[in-house]
């Protein structure tokens, strides 16, 4: 990555964030969770795509084509499940939701309880806690 990048970025998340800001009537801080929660974000640093180079609003019609196609019907029992495991987990490792949602969404977490929800909602709370554990040791190994 070059200089260029990694000064122009930072200034882009601020402007960006004001622009969500307005758009979606949310805090600064609600608008960084939605730009740092989005995977496009990470897209940002990329030299060969350039994103820095949008203005606010291709940036934000970026991130929401983004978040609309990753988004998917989930069922009111698993996401139930999701949210409970979600919570359990943070509370099993001394951490608050945020970050343990950041952490779900960082090593596919979500997509692995909602995946397999069928078989692990039939098991208990801390055998599910230690799959998503193994589940991201194997992702930080790849």
């Amino acid at each position: 990555m070059g200089v260029y990048e990694e000064n122009i970025v930072p200034v882009k998340i601020s402007r960006l964030a004001e622009y969500v800001s307005e758009r979606r009537r949310v805090s600064l801080d609600e608008a960084l969770i939605y730009i740092y929660s989005n995977p496009m974000y990470k897209e940002l640093y990329d030299e060969g795509a350039k994103w820095w180079y949008l203005s606010s609003e291709a940036l934000y019609d970026e991130f929401e084509r983004l978040r609309k196609r990753i988004t998917r019907e989930v069922s009111k029992p698993a996401f139930e499940f999701y949210t409970y495991t979600l919570e359990k987990y943070a509370l099993s490792k001394g951490m608050g939701g945020l970050q343990a949602l950041a952490i779900f969404k960082d090593y596919g977490v979500d997509d692995f309880l909602i995946d397999h929800y069928d078989l692990l909602h039939t098991q208990g709370t801390g055998y599910v806690i230690d799959e998503i554990d193994r589940f991201i040791q194997r992702r930080k190994r790849k």
